[in-house]
C-alpha cells in the first residue's frame, strides 16, 4: 500500500465517522433512539474503527516512531 493510498483511505474513514457523527446529532435532537438505530450506528462505528486499526497497521512501515520526537516540531525549509 502507497502512501498516497494510506491517505486516501484515512480521508474516506474520516468522512465515514463524520457522517456518523452527523447522523448521531440528528438522533439525539429528535430525543428518542430506537434499538435498532443504536445498533446501526454501533456497527457503523466497529467498522470503521476496524478500518483505522488496518491503515494504522499499514503505515507503521513508513514512519518509525523512534524517529517522531526527534523530528516532531521541527520547521523545513521552502524555497519561495
Amino acid at each position: 500500500m502507497s502512501a498516497l493510498e494510506i491517505i486516501s483511505r484515512m480521508c474516506e474513514v474520516t468522512n465515514v465517522l463524520s457522517d456518523i457523527v452527523n447522523k448521531q446529532q440528528i438522533i439525539i435532537e429528535q430525543s428518542k433512539i430506537e434499538e435498532a438505530v443504536k445498533a446501526d450506528l454501533r456497527q457503523q462505528v466497529g467498522e470503521a474503527e476496524r478500518e483505522l486499526d488496518v491503515i494504522e497497521y499499514h503505515s507503521r512501515r513508513y514512519c518509525d516512531t523512534d524517529d517522531i520526537e526527534a523530528t516532531f516540531g521541527k520547521e523545513t525549509a521552502v524555497d519561495d
